[in-house]
């Protein structure tokens, strides 16, 4: 915010870039108008000091700011969630007596050598910053264009064009339609497609049945089947953009002699005043976050007793600087049985449940404003049924939901930044539904494969068509550009998997699944504790970035990788 409007509340006093600085700080944290700042700042300045005209001070501001989480943490303890008359109910905690022995211990780790530190700074100036435009997920849902759709698809092979035309210094005239009988070599971009377009996407796969689909621009989007016989070290699967070198010389098979590897995209960098900012609001501490994925009841009730006593955990034991919980939060598939057992046929008193709403409203958002933390992201999953299920997915509304204003709720797919950390997050089990095709010497560890994949594809869920199952989400494919990470390669990948916990480095990217919070059978599960290192630039990897000055001369200037991946330790917990 402008300086002017702090001057205008507190006086000349406030007219320092620190001053500033911690207002804009304070106002972000929590959430607050100026207003609301200037009563915040009111009430502290008599209920602590006893002056009502105290000037304003730096050391005054972080006062202020342990005054107003203070308050925070009181008023979620003495106040219903929201201003709804729904009610609270009772937990039942039965079902998590037989495992409070093993609760809470380390089952997998990457980085182990770092040390596990105790927070010893409490609400550190965290930067968060979303890489998304929210305004684009408010599209309108089962309004599908088959033209719009068409676009779509033949803009991803002609983006991957210009690529694989840069990175191997290929003209325009060496690239040519893979369904035209030609006697000479050349370069085409396309995607990986089954053998006929009605084939059931729950059928098998092989090499022998995959065709290439060209785009209307270079192929009229006809499609060739392909002869791979050549091909090494690689997987395939529908939807995959692919860049060949072959030949079809009877006009009826695209012989592939060269598969065109696509080139990665780089990671984010940062000056050295930038680095040593990060640096010093960490201090000694590690940064720490947790990361959850739902569901969080079982499928026969919507008893949350797990998450009520992880909840404690957090605040009493692990004390974390973010919380990331990925949905489903009340999931979908489960709640009919829910809904017949546990109310219509139980005698509980459901006059305060009249929608979904209520239901997350009763149950969820009064345990979730326990957390005293001063960042807690929170993004829906296609079985959440309090948000649309058309992938990608908006945003829950924090406000029809009762939550506090330290809940940021984020799209699903989404990207932002936690000071120097970026990360992509998408709660669509890829994992589950990218199902490849390997060559005999391919990569033997699936999960590595797909996640290659989907950093190569750069895009979150690159798979088309999608599966089709019950349980499957339901995909906007005209809208699949807002999943898509086409600038850097984040620091930090979560990709929620009903498939085993993992935690693994690739292609220098961190890349977790912290498992189901609630296994499927309703015991409990497994959650991630990440805890990052200090930046310190002499631990990073120092590179020339290329920039122009005013006069547009080239200049060559200082920066540094985040390595994220280095200074990164991932444990995977037990619930």
């Amino acid at each position: 915010m402008s300086g002017t409007i702090y001057l205008k509340i507190f006086g000349e006093c406030a007219n320092t870039p620190e001053i500033i600085s911690k207002c804009d700080h304070l106002c972000s944290l929590f959430g607050l108008s100026t207003d609301d700042l200037f009563s915040s700042w009111e009430s502290y300045a008599y209920t602590e000091h006893k002056n009502s005209n105290l000037k304003v001070t730096p050391e005054l501001l972080d006062g202020l700011q342990k005054f107003i989480q203070e308050r925070m943490t009181l008023d979620n303890k003495s106040r219903p969630a929201a201003s709804q008359q729904v009610k609270k109910r009772k937990l039942n905690n039965e079902e998590t007596s037989n495992s409070l022995v093993s609760s809470n211990t380390i089952l997998e780790s990457i980085n182990s050598q770092i040390e596990d530190k105790e927070t010893t700074i409490s609400n550190k100036n965290i930067k968060l910053v979303a890489q998304f435009n929210r305004s684009k997920y408010k599209y309108k849902t089962m309004n599908l264009k088959l033209l719009e759709i068409a676009d779509y698809l033949d803009e991803r092979i002609d983006l991957f064009t210009q690529l694989i035309s840069e990175r191997y210094n290929l003209t325009e005239n060496q690239f040519s339609d893979p369904t035209r009988q030609s006697q000479s070599e050349i370069y085409t971009v396309g995607r990986i497609v089954p053998d006929s377009p009605f084939a059931p996407t729950s059928s098998a796969l092989n090499l022998d049945s995959l065709y290439l689909e060209t785009s209307r621009a270079s192929g009229f989007g006809q499609r060739v089947p392909l002869d791979l016989g050549n091909v090494s070290n690689f997987s395939f699967f529908p939807g995959q953009i692919v860049a060949f070198r072959g030949i079809n010389t009877n006009g009826s098979c695209f012989k592939v002699i060269e598969n065109l590897k696509i080139p990665y995209l780089g990671s984010s960098t940062f000056t050295r005043d930038e680095i040593m900012n990060f640096a010093e609001v960490l201090g000694d501490d590690n940064l720490k976050i947790i990361i959850t994925s739902g569901p969080y009841h079982s499928k026969n009730s919507l008893n949350f007793a797990y998450l009520d006593r992880f909840v404690r955990h957090l605040n009493e034991t692990v004390k974390p600087d973010i919380v990331i919980m990925l949905g489903p939060f009340i999931d979908a598939t489960s709640l009919p049985t829910i809904l017949s057992s546990q109310f219509f046929n139980s005698g509980e008193d459901t006059e305060d449940l009249k929608s979904i709403d209520d239901l997350f409203l009763s149950y969820v958002s009064p345990i979730l404003n326990e957390i005293q933390c001063s960042r807690i992201i929170i993004l829906p999953h296609s079985s959440d049924p309090v948000a649309h299920t058309c992938y990608p997915q908006a945003p829950f509304n924090r406000k029809t939901l009762g939550l506090n204003k330290n809940f940021k709720c984020f799209p699903n797919p989404s990207l932002f930044n936690i000071n120097e950390l970026s990360f992509g997050i998408s709660t669509t089990d890829i994992i589950k539904d990218l199902k490849d095709i390997p060559t005999k010497d391919a990569n033997s560890n699936r999960i590595e494969r797909i996640i290659e994949h989907v950093i190569q594809q750069r895009q979150f869920y690159p798979v088309h068509p999608s599966p089709q199952s019950p349980d499957t989400l339901q995909i906007d494919t005209s809208y699949l550009g807002l999943t898509e990470f086409d600038e850097e390669l984040p620091d930090i990948f979560v990709f929620p998997s009903i498939v085993r916990h993992f935690a693994k480095i690739i292609k220098n990217s961190v890349c977790v699944n912290p498992g189901q919070f609630l296994r499927q059978d309703g015991n409990p599960g497994t959650y991630a504790l990440l805890q990052v290192k200090s930046p310190d630039t002499s631990d990073l990897k120092q590179v020339k970035k290329s920039g122009t000055d005013d006069d547009d001369d080239e200049e060559v200037y200082e920066a540094f990788l985040s390595t994220a991946w280095k200074r990164t330790r991932v444990d995977i917990y037990n619930v």
